[in-house]
């Protein structure tokens, strides 16, 4: 699949809260075989995210957003993404079945539970805001044991797709291996090479749905830098 993240949280442009979140979805992703093509942070703005989600719905096989989903006046994230569908808000009594077992507050059960028409509610096992899964969105809390909670439970009904890596790492700069690099990028076009620098050493992730591919590139890569 093709997936775009949408980080939401005015916290995360504000460079209070490290974006941890993006980086968990997009290895577990990678393992699984899927290609992150693209990563967004936005702010907590119904229209930035209804803009965002207009532009991108049709463009991706899979959305996944993160955070604004609290009971806080802040929380925009359902409002922007029903905005984005241009669908109605309703009270979801599935939502109001897993929240009522978290808090019995009037107030913080209308706010959770009142979502976009037609979604499907995913439950949090870690955490008060169930997610919810709309067209090809899925809407996910910010706090990230409770968007792994959600993020892991539905993706289970992905099969996984096929993917290998091979990693080397040498000393030295990445200035001195760059002829290399180039030939065995352009010979295997199946192939992804990605060159790391480090302090005092490089990594290369040597990447590919095709593991034959990804065997020989590796070996013959491995040869040269011997060389």
């Amino acid at each position: 699949m093709r997936v775009c993240i949408l980080s939401i949280g005015n916290e995360l442009l504000k460079g209070k809260t490290v974006n941890t979140n993006a980086a968990y979805l997009a290895k577990r992703l990678t393992e699984l075989g899927h290609e992150v093509k693209k990563i967004v942070t936005l702010p907590d703005d119904i229209m930035d995210i209804s803009t965002e989600i207009k532009k991108t719905k049709d463009n991706y096989d899979l959305i996944l957003i993160t955070g604004g989903l609290g009971p806080t006046p802040d929380d925009v994230t359902v409002e922007g993404v029903a905005k984005g569908l241009n669908k109605k808000l309703v009270f979801n009594q599935k939502a109001f079945e897993l929240v009522k077992e978290w808090t019995q507050r009037d107030n913080v059960i209308k706010k959770l539970c009142t979502l976009p028409e037609g979604c499907s509610i995913i439950e949090n096992e870690a955490g008060v805001a169930p997610g919810f899964f709309i067209e090809n969105i899925l809407v996910m809390p910010g706090v990230p044991k409770e968007m792994e909670s959600v993020f892991e439970r539905f993706i289970k009904n992905f099969k996984k797709e096929d993917y290998f890596e091979r990693k080397i790492v040498i000393k030295g700069k990445e200035e001195e291996i760059l002829e290399i690099l180039a030939k065995i990028t352009k010979k295997y076009v199946a192939v992804e090479v990605g060159s790391y620098p480090k302090e005092g050493f490089v990594e290369i992730l040597i990447s590919g749905k095709l593991k034959n591919e990804v065997e020989k590139a590796f070996k013959e890569m491995r040869e040269l830098l011997k060389k």
